[in-house]
């Protein structure tokens, strides 16, 4: 027996018979999963910002792309109508509903600036007044960047029509010497154009000049004759249209 007496036995390592031990091992063990929470936490806000981030640029340039879409050339639809038309057009009426001045806007003369906002609106398919009458000092080829688009839709319009536009009134400055328009009338910054045509009626010119996407239009009959129809737009600054 004294064989066995000469091994020697293993040490027994019971860590656990210390005071305090396992407390110390599950304070150890709470603190790395806690880290490893926290860890995990900061990886997924991480994540979840990066997907906020990309969705928040890519509906920022998809804005932008359809703002610059609006204004580019290529993307603006200059031969189809833009409203549907109305059932009927008659004399003494106008669309929409309710004052110029609500619906162009009131004439602000302060903000107005010939030299930046005015363009020569050419089109060979259009017959100008001005051009045919001597006495006329006026150029109704000038017309305000507002309503440069609306009318060149509206040329290609009339033309699927078989008809002729034909623009009797275009800006007129305060100081005209040719006073027909009131003191507050929207052609002083040429947002305003009267017009009639040749091949159809001014009521079916009406509605195409309301599809053509004019802000106001009126079948205008004065008193003293000479119908015509009267269409204006909203004011816009020439820098926020592209030039066509």
């Amino acid at each position: 027996m004294e064989i066995f007496k000469s091994i020697k036995h293993s040490v027994k390592t019971d860590d656990f018979a210390e005071p305090g031990a396992f407390n110390k091992w599950l304070t150890g063990a709470i603190v790395i999963a806690v880290a490893f929470c926290l860890v995990g936490l900061v990886l997924v806000f991480s994540v979840e910002g990066c997907k906020k981030r990309a969705t928040r640029a890519k509906d920022d340039k998809k804005a932008l792309s359809n703002k610059v879409a609006e204004a580019d050339e290529s993307v603006v639809d200059l031969f189809n109508p833009v409203r549907p038309a109305p059932a009927s057009f008659p004399p003494d009426s106008n669309m929409p509903h309710g004052k110029e001045s609500k619906n162009s806007g009131p004439i602000d003369l302060k903000t107005f600036d010939p030299q930046i906002d005015l363009v020569r609106f050419e089109d060979p398919r259009v017959w100008f007044e001005s051009d045919h009458d001597k006495g006329d000092v006026e150029d109704d080829h000038m017309i305000n960047c507002a309503v440069e688009i609306p009318l060149k839709r509206l040329v290609n319009l009339v033309e699927k029509k078989h008809g002729k536009l034909k623009v009797q009134e275009g800006y007129r400055a305060v100081n005209s010497k040719k006073i027909i328009h009131l003191e507050k009338s929207l052609h002083r910054e040429g947002r305003a154009v009267d017009l009639t045509s040749e091949g159809f009626s001014l009521s079916e010119l009406a509605k195409l000049c309301w599809q053509a996407g004019f802000d106001f239009v009126l079948y205008e009959v004065p008193p003293r004759g000479g119908q015509h129809l009267h269409c204006s737009m909203k004011r816009i600054k020439k820098s926020e249209v592209r030039e066509f």
